[in-house]
């Protein structure tokens, strides 16, 4: 065999074979892509009602007066499982701080800290709405939507806020200005 019978056999193997490596390469990459795809596709199709719920929730708090209500108590439970199966790290943190403060306040409600709880609340609702939506909005809307007596608790708001977004290292954009 001469040099040309080797290169007639050579570079169209080495052509094959590269073709094949370039395409497994890029076949692994598309399928990777299109797993993490479907996995966020789960994490947001579960946790995009999460805010919604959190919110009403808080609103049957607000209105009841009692977060010891049964009722209550399973929905706290279920919204926790969701969190914690579906959530992002930062929305875990924060059900976590806020259960920790609802025990604390079991034991203690004289103790409580209605601004802590209720900034809790919403911070949850604002990451996890974030985390589903990418939009980056102030805890202060719902505040000025909801409270009727915002203005007179502006600085008790703002400071329990601010204190829990530096705290756990939240997103510049949900302090309260």
């Amino acid at each position: 065999m001469d040099l040309n019978d080797w290169l007639t056999i050579a570079v169209p193997t080495i052509i094959s074979i590269i073709g094949f490596v370039v395409t497994f390469v890029s076949l692994s990459k598309s399928f990777k892509n299109e797993l993490n795809k479907q996995r966020m596709g789960v994490h947001i199709d579960k946790m995009s009602t999460i805010p919604y719920d959190i919110l009403k929730l808080l609103d049957t708090m607000v209105q009841t007066g009692n977060q010891n209500q049964e009722i209550t108590i399973q929905e706290i439970n279920n919204l926790l499982n969701n969190i914690y199966a579906y959530g992002s790290e930062k929305a875990i943190q924060l059900a976590a701080l806020m259960q920790k403060e609802n025990y604390r306040n079991a034991k203690k409600p004289e103790s409580m800290n209605r601004y802590k709880v209720m900034s809790l609340y919403i911070l949850l609702a604002t990451q996890i709405k974030y985390d589903v939506t990418g939009i980056t909005i102030s805890p202060e809307f719902w505040f000025q939507m909801r409270i009727k007596d915002y203005e007179n608790n502006k600085e008790h708001f703002k400071t329990e806020t601010n204190q829990l977004i530096k705290k756990l290292q939240m997103e510049a954009d949900f302090l309260i200005k």
